[in-house]
């Protein structure tokens, strides 16, 4: 079986970098497996939504919806069972470039692979919450990138979802947010079967090499690193980042009798939320209430009842970490701990 070191990369990119427990290169269906119509419900309305815009019809002409999800393949997928989110990722290891043809043509084929694995996942992981579409290479002429990222900006317009994320990351992005990442997440990481990393290591017993391999592997001296730490390394406390805390001390607090009854009405307070957390949806929903949104779109984690008999809100960003803290700080929470 041919070994693609790109896609050897990037499962070490979603198992220490985004925490994936499941990952799979290669990924593909079972003509065994079976899907309902409810299954596909989600993805269906979001192919229609795509074909019908005017910035991607030609995208898929001539490809129905079943048609490609008959096609399923994923080059590197991965699951964070925590955080409740599917990654998909697309590589491409051109030496001279991207190159699917004229500008033109490598970008729709972009943007469909994007689209495609998007549908996919949503389809066959409709249990989980959140999905990210990931293309990446290591280089791409910059009038073809020019036309991808508009494209890309005009797909997230059209999504306008916190639930989806699609990225095409390549040149110094690549290198700075795949490569360095995955090297300083990983330097204590021995697993064989990881081939990326232990082509790295072989770098580094070279002499000649070790000094420059250390600049990047090294938390401590690595400039690029360092540079993206903001956008790439997320905030984390415990070792978990703001869903996964959140939904861990939430409960807790609940348990130790921390949280009162007074105060479980005002988490229902969608102002309250607002003004308390920054949050657009409150934070918690009694379970006979619906886990969607007016848009269709999931806002609540649903595998799971917190403070009794409510969902608990999945819309948790960067930005809300210090007024989640402050609530903590208000309702005692450290003093326990």
């Amino acid at each position: 079986m041919k070994i693609e070191i790109g896609e050897s990369l990037s499962t070490s990119f979603l198992k220490h970098v985004h925490g994936c427990r499941i990952v799979q290169t290669n990924w593909k269906t079972s003509d065994r497996w079976v899907i309902t119509e409810k299954d596909k419900g989600r993805s269906k309305k979001f192919f229609d939504r795509i074909v019908g815009s005017n910035h991607f019809s030609d995208i898929f002409k001539g490809s129905s919806y079943n048609q490609l999800l008959k096609q399923a393949e994923i080059d590197v997928l991965g699951i964070n069972t925590s955080k409740s989110t599917v990654y998909g990722i697309d590589v491409a290891f051109h030496g001279a470039g991207l190159n699917y043809g004229s500008k033109e043509e490598s970008s729709n084929r972009i943007l469909k692979k994007i689209f495609r694995t998007l549908f996919i996942m949503q389809t066959y992981f409709d249990q989980y919450d959140k999905f990210e579409s990931l293309f990446i290479t290591p280089k791409t002429n910059p009038s073809t990138l020019t036309i991808i990222k508009d494209l890309i900006e005009k797909a997230n317009e059209l999504i306008d979802d916190q639930n989806i994320t699609i990225r095409f990351i390549t040149n110094e992005d690549f290198y700075s947010e795949i490569i360095d990442t995955t090297l300083s997440e990983s330097v204590n990481e021995n697993d064989t079967s990881e081939l990326f990393l232990r082509s790295m290591k072989l770098i580094e017993l070279d002499p000649r090499k070790s000094n420059d391999f250390k600049n990047i592997t090294s938390s401590a001296s690595e400039k690029k690193f360092k540079k993206n730490s903001v956008s790439i390394n997320k905030r984390t406390k415990d070792g978990m980042k703001i869903g996964q805390y959140v939904r861990y001390t939430l409960q807790n607090c609940f348990e130790m009798g921390l949280i009162s009854n007074d105060e479980i009405q005002r988490l229902q307070d969608p102002v309250y939320s607002k003004k308390i957390f920054n949050s657009n949806f409150e934070v918690l929903r009694l379970k006979t209430r619906s886990i969607k949104d007016s848009k269709g779109r999931n806002r609540y984690y649903s595998k799971q009842n917190f403070c009794g008999d409510y969902y608990l809100s999945s819309q948790w960003i960067e930005s809300q970490w210090d007024f989640y803290i402050n609530w903590l700080k208000k309702i005692k929470y450290f003093k326990v701990e």
